[in-house]
């Protein structure tokens, strides 16, 4: 067995180790934003295949699945449903577990309920006391994904760092303000189903790794020399980018996103993904059609092949990109 990641001495008997926390992300992935683990669908988006494949979690209820594929799942479906989202098994210990139990607590109990719950609109900044604990919680984050996400890129020298600021029992605040530390709280107002608009993952932008995180988006630096402005959909903001990278502070300051410009910077985005999708299933319909007919389609059928794909009725939001859907369609158009 393995040495666990953290103490580099006890064997890596944990399984399940949520590298995110299970507590934030947990209403974003999960069906209607609810809180019981693992009942969500999720998607995966990949350049080198036809679509976008709808995948779902081994708790997420016969209805939803069947809804969602418009069929029972298959064998293999199910498999991939027992991989737990944003966990890994036999990286750390139990006894580092309890580390990381720890100190998400404190964040959960202390911290949180001051952010969610609350529609911020009209207040830029929040300032808070706990810079230990919110420190600690977001930085664990960075490690944790770090260790375990191979997209996620950070020195070695920086993840060491954090490994021993992790572990210590008595956290100093100098030692962890000396790392800049940039978190953007994304106000989420109204029912659950509103965190299911949210989005959790990994982002590298410009050479900078992100976290999104339901409704938080961590930037980290190892050092002050490598703080790095990066737009990123434009969640940072060029005036404010430095004053919100928390940097040798007593208190600690997040920046607020208002629910609104939430909601307008994710459509922003989603609309020019939606132009981006366009433009991927034309190329699909072109490749086919020349494929059996040796020449370009008409601009109607093409047209009408990615609009049925987008606009066509009778279709759960969920199964509408599935790869048995797109080429159902393309099939249809080329025999139109």
């Amino acid at each position: 067995m393995p040495i666990c990641k953290l103490c580099k001495e006890k064997e890596a008997d944990r399984k399940n180790t949520h590298y995110l926390t299970d507590a934030i992300i947990r209403s974003c992935l999960n069906h209607n934003g609810g809180n019981i683990r693992e009942t969500g669908m999720m998607f995966d988006i990949s350049n080198n295949r036809n679509g976008i494949q709808a995948k779902f979690q081994r708790s997420t209820s016969a209805a939803v699945v069947e809804g969602t594929f418009g069929r029972a799942p298959t064998e293999e479906e199910i498999k991939q449903a027992k991989v737990i989202p944003y966990s890994v098994d036999y990286v750390f210990c139990t006894g580092c577990e309890d580390i990381f139990t720890a100190i998400e607590q404190d964040f959960l109990k202390q911290v949180l309920p001051k952010l969610r719950g609350h529609d911020f609109l009209g207040t830029p900044e929040l300032n808070f006391d706990e810079s230990i604990i919110i420190r600690r919680f977001f930085l664990l984050q960075v490690y944790r994904t770090s260790i375990c996400d191979p997209g996620f890129k950070i020195s070695n020298d920086f993840q060491e760092k954090l490994r021993k600021l992790i572990y210590s029992t008595k956290p100093d605040l100098d030692q962890l303000a000396s790392i800049p530390l940039n978190v953007i709280y994304l106000n989420t107002v109204g029912d659950d189903f509103e965190y299911t608009r949210n989005t959790v993952g990994i982002a590298s932008w410009d050479d900078n790794s992100l976290i999104i995180f339901n409704d938080f988006i961590i930037q980290a630096f190892d050092s002050i020399e490598k703080v790095k402005y990066v737009d990123f959909l434009g969640f940072n903001d060029p005036k404010t980018f430095a004053y919100f990278t928390n940097y040798q502070e007593k208190q600690f300051k997040f920046r607020v996103i208002d629910h609104e410009t939430k909601v307008k910077l994710w459509k922003a985005y989603s609309d020019k993904k939606a132009e981006q999708e366009r433009a991927f299933y034309r190329r699909i319909f072109i490749n086919a059609y020349m494929d059996r007919y040796n020449k370009f389609p008409p601009v109607a059928l093409l047209e009408a092949f990615v609009n049925e794909i987008i606009f066509g009725e009778s279709v759960s939001d969920e199964s509408r990109y599935s790869i048995e859907r797109i080429n159902k369609i393309k099939e249809m158009m080329l025999n139109a």
